[in-house]
């Protein structure tokens, strides 16, 4: 997926975003995949002004590469829930051909940012297809492993956190 026109024709289609032996879905066929695929229903409120747009990413992950599209339920009544954005998040990541590593990004992600479905976070998961969808692509220079990793290099280790530097003791 290059273009907005590539994900618009992708989306009308059911999709999983990995390779699987004999075109099997489930973890121990699986092979490999170079994205991470994310579902925003905004479940984590009732409150409008907490909901997530697909906009709102590119300032949650600064310069990180990703797609989204529409959900076929965006915008409509789901079960209890009232019509809200409800969109479909794709991140290019590095090459991975573990099931455990995939699902493993995927969870790292979604403690990252809890708005993405946590019960959306295996390795086989799918996507119905979705007809007339609203995509955003955006560039980026990072894909989402990057990225994770960066955010992992600024935690602090727990030793770290014991040190009081200088001019930092009331930190």
């Amino acid at each position: 997926i290059t273009s907005v026109e590539d994900m618009t024709e992708a989306a009308q289609y059911d999709q999983v975003f990995a390779e699987y032996k004999e075109n099997h879905r489930g973890n121990d066929d699986f092979v490999r995949s170079d994205c991470l695929p994310f579902d925003c229903d905004n479940d984590h409120s009732d409150d409008k002004k907490d909901w997530i747009l697909p906009d709102d990413l590119a300032d949650l992950m600064p310069g990180v590469s990703y797609v989204t599209y529409s959900s076929r339920n965006d915008n409509l009544q789901k079960g209890e829930k009232s019509p809200r954005p409800r969109f479909h998040a794709i991140f290019p990541i590095d090459r991975v051909t573990s099931a455990e590593e995939y699902a493993l990004l995927k969870q790292k992600t979604a403690q990252l940012f809890p708005f993405f479905d946590h019960n959306a976070l295996d390795a086989g998961r799918f996507f119905f297809g979705t007809e007339a969808c609203k995509v955003i692509f955006q560039s980026g220079e990072l894909n989402l492993t990057q990225f994770l990793a960066c955010q992992e290099e600024e935690i602090p280790s727990p030793e770290e956190k014991k040190i009081i530097r200088e001019g930092q003791r009331n930190t």
